[in-house]
């Protein structure tokens, strides 16, 4: 018997990989929501106009699995475990019961860390969850709401900034960040500094460096207290700040400082139980420094080897290169590999090359590109691009570059398809960057 805890994307992934490689066994998940497999920070898609109502981020059909012969169990939390007995505890409604494993699967995704300003408010709204996205909805739709506080300047915060001003273009929206920059840990400053760019022609207010103190409450309004003054707002959304879910393991398994559960390269914790998803650092490919990325690709991924291993394969492995896409104020980023700020975790310098390049396509749509290249060896390490057309495809493109472990020579002169009857060009932007790198 194969318990799944958690019906996030890593627990259907797995539930799923698992009956495709033997019809037999006998699967089921248990989920203490009421879906599976929510986009987290749907509320996103659904303000810039993506899709129609929050229910359509849920992305997994209950009676599909079902017909594949995984059982699933909605309302139904896993409170304890007991490895001893190969046990598991699960509460449904007001009632208990022991439930007995072969395997045990955990997924049960990360938390939105609380701020020390919100004990003792309900002030400070959330997205993450659906049951949140919608609290935080109802508010957006009340009239008297005008100006809004994002705390978070990261990808979801930035997203966020951006949605709320395609769904109320008359909104006064602000993002307080605590860092010196804006997406500091997710884009290089060329990037970002787009983005910004495009953020203040839409009146999107800026703060950074910003450290929190308080949060006061108003009639109608909130007063929050920072280094930098008092800011007022009518409303204030917290922008994902994400760790572990990991109270459930703190007596089972060994856990790191931050709280990622510690697993074998095929994610098994111990002889029975797998961890999968946010709950883990993986390693950063091509540096193989670990890190917390919680991304849904990390989590499908993890999902494959864990089930692959309990069906007795055990060469399959993952490295994350963080590839991942998102949109804000009409631009589309992509990302994948490492970045300069990553070198404090290598022996060697990484180098930096970026340069604006010509798209093919109507109006030639200009593409900001950052190369970031190992210093001895020329392999690259990154790739980071942002445009005002749909680049997302190129995401791709970027992690076989990086997982291929390419030199800057050998994708300067790489054979990118041409021909003249075709949407192409005789070189590719890619092999420009390239190019322009070993120029200098």
């Amino acid at each position: 018997m194969i318990i799944i805890i958690g019906g996030s994307f890593a627990g259907v992934q797995a539930a799923i990989e698992l009956r495709k490689l033997n019809k037999q066994l006998k699967i089921a998940i248990y989920e203490k929501e009421k879906y599976l497999g929510y986009v987290p920070n749907g509320l996103n898609q659904l303000l810039s106009g993506q899709i129609n109502s929050l229910e359509e981020a849920v992305l997994y059909d209950v009676e599909a699995l079902r017909m594949q012969r995984i059982d699933v169990h909605l309302e139904s939390e896993c409170i304890e475990i007991n490895p001893e007995t190969k046990e598991v505890i699960i509460q449904q409604h007001e009632r208990t019961k022991p439930i007995s494993y072969d395997r045990l699967i955990i997924a049960i995704g990360s938390i939105q860390r609380p701020l020390a300003i919100e004990q003792g408010t309900n002030l400070v709204y959330q997205t993450k969850m659906l049951r949140d996205a919608q609290r935080t909805l109802e508010k957006l739709q009340e009239e008297n709401v005008s100006s809004i506080a994002v705390l978070g300047g990261g990808i979801i915060g930035v997203e966020l900034a951006s949605a709320l001003k395609q769904y109320k273009p008359e909104l006064q929206v602000t993002i307080l960040e605590k860092f010196d920059r804006l997406l500091e840990l997710a884009v290089d400053e060329v990037i970002s500094e787009a983005i910004v760019e495009k953020l203040k022609e839409k009146n999107v207010q800026l703060y950074t460096g910003i450290d929190f103190e308080s949060i006061q409450e108003g009639q109608n309004s909130a007063c929050i207290h920072t280094n930098q003054g008092e800011f007022e707002f009518d409303m204030i959304i917290k922008a994902p700040n994400l760790e572990p879910n990991h109270k459930l393991l703190e007596e089972i398994i060994s856990l790191d400082i931050d709280g990622s559960s510690i697993v074998s390269s095929q994610f098994q914790a111990e002889d029975s139980i797998y961890v999968l998803g946010d709950m883990l650092r993986l390693p950063l490919m091509p540096i193989s420094e670990k890190f917390y990325m919680p991304l849904i690709n990390n989590s499908v991924r993890t999902a494959l080897v864990a089930a692959h291993h309990i069906s007795g394969n055990k060469e399959l492995k993952f490295e994350s290169t963080k590839t991942n896409v998102f949109a804000a104020v009409g631009l589309t980023i992509v990302r994948s590999g490492a970045q300069k700020r990553n070198e404090r975790f290598t022996p060697y310098s990484i180098e930096k090359s970026n340069g604006i390049y010509s798209l093919h396509g109507e109006g030639s749509p200009e593409i900001y590109v950052v190369l970031f290249v190992h210093e001895n060896t020329n392999e690259i390490l990154g790739i980071q691009a942002a445009s005002e057309a749909d680049i997302s495809s190129y995401a791709n493109l970027f992690s076989v570059v990086v997982r291929g472990k390419m030199t800057v020579r050998e994708l300067a002169t790489h054979d990118f398809f041409f021909h003249a009857a075709y949407p192409s060009h005789v070189t590719h932007f890619l092999n420009e960057i390239a190019l322009d790198y070993l120029a200098k």
